[in-house]
């Protein structure tokens, strides 16, 4: 573990502290904004996937009792979910939580970098594979192309839920996969966003309308060593398995869509 002067130590635990703060409360003027939203035409999905190599990653030292380092990663996501008041179990769309989570997620002080950039991607109800393809590109840059399958899967899973949850005629699905990859020796924490304009068609269900998709992509980079010198305060927080962080969200007991749009 690389060593680091006091000072530095102090001010590692001072930026872990403030970025485990509680999002701020919006002002008047977001509050007047968020206020003219109409969360009862949007919902969310999410899935989660946590995926490796095989390659070889240091040892936990201070951290073992976490068992792995992606259950360390997995503790540090759900750590910026709560403080973010974000629940990726559930259905309902808040927006506020949705973008707080996402300015957490990209400022883990325990991350070496953060990147992130942007895809779009033309679909209709009888064509997504541009939606895949644009989230494979972005993904197999931090996973290998087998793995890659199991994060389809979980795209299907959530597109199943975004058809089987009720809201208004005409609706926006906010969908987000979650990625650990260990990939290289390196531990990846990922995010792909999007948000999907569908219709509820009479006999049908509902169908996604014909439009131009922006796919979001961001991720992090575990910083090892400086995790085990935060040791004390990752153990302190609630502490989340990979699996059930994998399992924790609405899309998971969905089974997949076995649309042939997916293909087309």
């Amino acid at each position: 573990m690389t060593e680091i002067s006091q000072s530095q130590f102090r001010r590692e635990a001072a930026e872990i502290a403030l970025w485990e703060s509680p999002s701020p409360e919006p002002d008047t003027a977001t509050r007047a904004l968020l206020s003219q939203f109409d969360s009862s035409s949007n919902d969310q999905g999410v899935g989660n996937n946590a995926v490796g190599d095989g390659s070889r990653l240091p040892d936990l030292g201070p951290l073992s009792s976490f068992g792995s380092w992606e259950s360390v990663a997995a503790t540090i996501v759900h750590k910026a979910a709560s403080v973010s008041g974000f629940d990726p179990g559930g259905t309902t769309f808040d927006l506020k939580a949705w973008n707080d989570f996402l300015t957490k997620f990209a400022t883990i002080p325990l991350c070496l970098q953060y990147v992130y950039d942007y895809r779009e991607a033309n679909i209709s109800s009888l064509s997504l594979k541009s939606a895949v393809d644009a989230v494979d590109d972005l993904l197999k840059s931090f996973m290998s192309p087998e793995n890659y399958l199991g994060v389809v899967e979980s795209i299907k899973k959530v597109g199943q839920l975004a058809l089987s949850t009720e809201r208004q005629t005409e609706k926006n699905s906010n969908q987000q996969i979650g990625c650990l990859s260990v990939h290289a020796s390196r531990l990846y924490l990922g995010v792909v966003r999007t948000t999907v304009s569908m219709e509820h068609k009479k006999g049908k269900g509902y169908e996604q309308l014909t439009q131009t998709l922006q796919v979001y992509r961001g991720y992090g980079v575990l910083d090892f060593d400086k995790c085990k010198r935060s040791a004390d305060k990752l153990l302190g927080w609630d502490g989340k398995d990979v699996d059930d962080w994998a399992n924790d969200t609405a899309s998971a007991s969905q089974q997949p869509n076995q649309s042939p749009a997916w293909d087309n």
